[in-house]
């Protein structure tokens, strides 16, 4: 398995970043031994092509911390449709029905004029049914009529009818006029619940961001140990190219026997390096496949043209910083947090007043001999019952649970405006240092490309030399090391530069648009 893993295959992109003069080494690479088994084809990407946009798209809909975050940011949106309901009215009945056979006392003997019955013989079947509901003004009010239906031996004595039945219709107010008082009481915890499904929102774009970032840095280490192995072993073949040359050279008397154990030990070296980089081949595939919730068979994947770095154009600080403010979640979410606690405050303010209530009730009542007259009578209001009044109740003390609330509701706005001036602060030195590290990333990048050429025309001069006899096998060999060795520094600048302009992006506030994922906060 290791032997296969040594014998990768490159991609086409990884030959195009090569460079022509690499073709027969990558030919060499991608020949693996032929007992080597080989690992089977993943199933769950078809066409085995992964190249940065679909990469993107995959882990946004595929990743489980990704989709937590989703589910959290539905919770918070029922969180809103629970604290809708306050001012959702609220229907109550009952139905009862007593049954009593007691003795009567002699004090209820003698009230009775008309009858001395010593037993009461009786049941009740009363029915109840109303409608309670919350004003903006903070007010409680209910609506509710009561029926009664009373049957026993002492109504039959008195009036020889076995019925007697009540009704009532009443109207009652609570309505506070200090403390619980007003439409910003009332509403405090629906605007909490409002600005945390809008925070669960942000948080969510906030771990696609995250996720994205480190997926994207953990795709370029891939691509990067894709196109590094077959250096490693073309470094691999000219270290025992040149063991070879060494052994012929001490053999002719021209260099020292000690020339021979340096070659051996570079071709150590080289061979310790590919190990290191098949190792590195498996540890970047086994991070996509946990990034993407992959089975641990699929690999191999063709991955897109390592050259395209998308230029971030040449806007000012100040227009990047505009764009990064407004699309930055976690300064979003330090900001919420801060008209969270305002919300807070105002109620915590609020409730440091004295209960003041103002309360009222008005009714009335109907008695007959039947359900439907005693109705008609209470819905005449002829027989009015009313009262008004006013309540009133606070602690005694200088200090109060209302009060401490408040204060500590203090220390919480304030807590929350430094955390959101911290967060803005820290986003804009992000935003200027990576910006500035890009740049100067490019600038190494053209350096180490221009010092890759360089070479380049070095090796192909002697190659021309070695083929008219004038330079010596071991130079060319030499020159063949430096350009493989100069290819890797390139790659390694390379990867760099995709890590820094992908942490650009992130500052800025691109990087989900720039590969197609939309997310409404």
């Amino acid at each position: 398995m290791l032997m296969a893993a040594l014998g990768i295959v490159a991609t086409p992109a990884a030959s195009r970043a090569a460079g022509p003069a690499a073709v027969a080494l990558f030919q060499y690479a991608a020949a693996p031994a032929a007992d080597a088994p080989q690992a089977p084809a993943g199933p769950a990407l078809p066409g085995n092509v992964l190249d940065p946009r679909r990469f993107m798209q995959l882990m946004a809909a595929r990743n489980a911390e990704i989709a937590y975050a989703q589910l959290q940011a539905d919770i918070a949106d029922r969180g809103v449709e629970a604290e809708s309901t306050v001012y959702q009215p609220t229907l109550y009945g009952g139905v009862r029905h007593e049954q009593r056979h007691r003795q009567r006392t002699v004090e209820e003997q003698l009230s009775t004029l008309l009858s001395n019955a010593s037993v009461l013989d009786e049941n009740v079947n009363s029915v109840e049914t109303g409608v309670r509901f919350r004003a903006f003004t903070g007010g409680e009010f209910s609506v509710g009529i009561n029926n009664s239906d009373r049957r026993n031996n002492l109504i039959a004595q008195s009036t020889g009818q076995t019925l007697e039945s009540s009704a009532s219709v009443v109207i009652t107010m609570k309505q506070p006029l200090l403390k619980g008082a007003g439409r910003d009481v009332v509403e405090t915890d629906l605007r909490v619940a409002e600005l945390e499904s809008s925070i669960g929102r942000w948080q969510y774009r906030q771990q696609l961001l995250k996720m994205g970032g480190d997926a994207l840095g953990a795709y370029w280490q891939l691509q990067k140990a894709y196109l590094v192995h077959p250096i490693r072993l073309a470094l691999l073949r000219n270290a025992r190219e040149s063991l070879q040359d060494t052994r012929e050279l001490v053999r002719s008397g021209r260099v020292p026997a000690t020339a021979e154990s340096e070659a051996r030990t570079i071709v150590s070296t080289r061979e310790s390096d590919v190990y290191k980089s098949a190792q590195a081949i498996s540890e970047a595939e086994a991070r996509i496949r946990v990034l993407l919730d992959l089975p641990p068979e699929d690999g191999k994947w063709t991955l897109g043209d390592w050259s395209d770095i998308s230029d971030p154009g040449a806007a000012s600080f100040e227009a990047r910083w505009k764009q990064a403010v407004d699309a930055s979640p976690s300064y979003r979410v330090a900001q919420l947090r801060v008209e969270q606690n305002q919300y807070r405050l105002k109620f915590a303010e609020n409730q440091k007043l004295p209960q003041l209530d103002l309360q009222a009730s008005y009714g009335a009542s109907g008695l007959a001999r039947g359900q439907h007259d005693a109705v008609s009578l209470a819905s005449r209001t002829r027989y009015p019952d009313w009262y008004v009044g006013v309540g009133f109740e606070m602690p005694i003390g200088s200090v109060t649970r209302a009060s401490a609330q408040y204060e500590g509701q203090i220390l919480k706005l304030k807590q929350s405006e430094l955390e959101a001036r911290n967060v803005r602060n820290s986003l804009a030195n992000d935003l200027r240092s990576r910006s500035e590290g890009y740049e100067y990333t490019l600038r190494d990048v053209e350096q180490l490309r221009a010092d890759l050429a360089s070479r380049t025309e070095l090796l192909h001069a002697d190659e021309e030399a070695f083929r008219q006899g004038l330079a010596p096998h071991a130079r060319l060999l030499r020159r063949q090391a430096d350009v493989l060795e100069s290819r890797l520094r390139l790659l390694d600048g390379e990867a760099r530069l995709h890590a820094a302009r992908t942490l650009l992006s992130m500052s800025e506030g691109t990087l989900l648009a720039e590969y197609g994922i939309e997310v409404s906060p």
